[in-house]
């Protein structure tokens, strides 16, 4: 009877544990790139100058340090990234970048204008967090 009680507590953890897991692997894109943005100004607002020196390193191959100066000046942490990623991956300079996001773009209608994957937008920045820190 005991072995029973423990077999059934374990499928009712799972069957209400499970439906959580499943659903968070099927977020949109636009929904992963937004939540990925918060996670990165959640934890990197609080030390900019440090932020500052990690997104330096991070993208000193593609970008100058004065453009991540600029954007982390401008933008929060995580759509500073975004716009890095985006210039990267469409090889278009980061001020055109900023001028669609300041029009009131969405990181979807650019990366659209703009010919990028969104989904290598979302893993680009997903990198970008996970070698950071």
């Amino acid at each position: 009877m005991l072995r029973l009680r423990k077999v059934l507590a374990i499928l009712l953890a799972l069957t209400l544990f499970l439906p959580l897991t499943s659903s968070a692997a099927r977020r949109s894109e636009p929904e992963e790139l937004d939540r990925l943005i918060k996670k990165i100004n959640e934890r990197q607002s609080k030390n900019l100058k440090e932020f500052e020196k990690k997104a330096k390193a991070y993208f000193f191959d593609t970008q100058k340090p004065e453009t991540t100066e600029i954007l982390i000046k401008e933008f929060p942490p995580g759509e500073a990234v975004t716009v890095i990623v985006l210039s990267n991956l469409s090889k278009r300079s980061y001020k055109d970048i900023v001028a669609m996001k300041k029009a009131g773009k969405g990181w979807q209608d650019i990366t659209g204008q703009i010919n990028v994957k969104l989904k290598d937008v979302v893993k680009e920045v997903k990198d970008f967090r996970l070698g950071i820190g």
